[in-house]
């Protein structure tokens, strides 16, 4: 658009639309004279301005592109990162979003582009949303202290250097806020720098968007764990993958022991809470490449890849020795929860599908169960698993 701008404008300035110019083809002392009013005019300026806009539009439209093609809001983040990169370093950079579902308040923050552990405190994100919600447009920040009561934006925000606010929106509304800092070097913002800010905002609000919708279609609620689906899509792509490239996985299934009892004595609440807390303990303990689900009620479920069988119990102890000395604050004292697990490992030449390995290793779950509760057991095919469970009813009946 701006390029056929240009030339509609090269075109018309010809050696006629200069005032005082000479009728006929111009000499070379009139082109210096009329390139001399041209630059006093400004008009070579706005040329130059519309070319680097120009330039910097192809260059956004390129980003965007890249930056939809992404799903997590992390992976976003980090894109945007880059690609400021290439423009400016500010002192403090920070994306506070609410997702959709009224969990708590994200922050991605960052120092020089590197992420950094500060928290922007959650009153200023509500400051700041109220003005958006009156005026949906980016701000100074120095505009919008100006516009508040003395004292609304204390030291510890002023600590950021805050310098200019953008708002992301979605259908439902504002959902998030850019907070910029000063930069680093080269002084104030540009024109051209803050538009750059502007419209990636835009397109980064959209992405995000769609990112937390999608996170919302495979996680669980009121755990923020995948949900059942997801984990069932993922175990039969890892045995698809361990069919392909070989190596070997397991499932690890669970259950809080005694969890009836536990709601019914201190309520669904405090249950909540626990179950909360025992998600909490399993992101903590497993691996990021690991996928966590909740199944429904208290029964949860890890995919741990890249193990045999001895990798796969210590990983189900090391879950279940976390929970057992989890302590959850209750009327002025600790509660205690258990769980009980069974593992199943899998490995190429299984010819089985992920029902069953799910069906084994409930299996194995109930035999933790039936040996007394808080422990792990592995499912055992052929003999040995006869063995395990001859053993399991010698438990329960008080024989052998």
């Amino acid at each position: 658009m701006y390029g056929a701008a240009i030339l509609v404008y090269n075109a018309h300035v010809s050696y006629n639309s200069v005032p005082g110019g000479p009728a006929g083809p111009p000499g070379e002392s009139s082109l210096v004279d009329r390139f001399n009013l041209l630059h006093k005019s400004g008009a070579l300026d706005d040329l130059a301005f519309l070319r680097r806009e120009n330039r910097e539009l192809d260059r956004l439209i390129n980003d965007a592109s890249a930056l939809m093609s992404l799903t997590s809001v992390p992976e976003m983040l980090d894109f945007v990162l880059s690609r400021l990169l290439d423009h400016f370093i500010p002192e403090f950079l920070a994306f506070l979003i609410k997702p959709p579902r009224g969990e708590l308040l994200r922050q991605y923050c960052y120092r020089n582009l590197k992420r950094s552990d500060e928290r922007v405190p959650d009153r200023y994100y509500e400051l700041i949303k109220r003005h958006f919600d009156a005026s949906p447009f980016p701000v100074r920040f120095d505009e919008l202290r100006g516009n508040s009561a003395p004292g609304t934006w204390g030291r510890e925000f002023l600590s950021f250097s805050p310098a200019f606010l953008y708002p992301m929106r979605s259908i439902g509304g504002l959902y998030g806020v850019v907070l910029l800092g000063t930069k680093v070097l080269g002084g104030e913002y540009t024109e051209l720098e803050r538009l750059y800010v502007d419209r990636m905002t835009r397109f980064l609000a959209v992405g995000i968007q769609n990112g937390l919708h999608h996170e919302s279609s495979i996680t669980d609620p009121k755990t923020g764990l995948y949900n059942h689906d997801y984990f069932m899509r993922r175990l039969e792509e890892e045995q698809a993958r361990i069919q392909r490239h070989g190596g070997r996985a397991g499932i690890i299934i669970m259950d809080v022991d005694h969890f009836k009892a536990f709601n019914d004595l201190h309520g669904h609440v405090t249950g909540d809470e626990a179950l909360s807390a025992l998600a909490d303990t399993l992101r903590a303990v497993t691996r990021d490449e690991d996928t966590v689900a909740r199944f429904g009620g208290e029964e949860f479920c890890v995919l741990a890849l890249d193990c045999g069988e001895t990798r796969l119990l210590e990983i189900a102890e090391r879950i279940r020795l976390a929970v057992e000395s989890l302590a959850l604050p209750h009327d002025g004292r600790e509660l205690r929860i258990t769980i009980s697990l069974g593992a199943r490992s899998f490995g190429p030449g299984e010819a089985c599908g992920s029902v069953r390995l799910l069906a084994d290793a409930d299996k194995a779950l109930y035999e933790s169960k039936s040996s007394g509760r808080n422990r792990s057991t592995l499912f055992a095919t052929g003999l040995l698993r006869l063995a395990a469970s001859v053993r399991a009813a010698s438990a329960r009946t008080g024989q052998g």
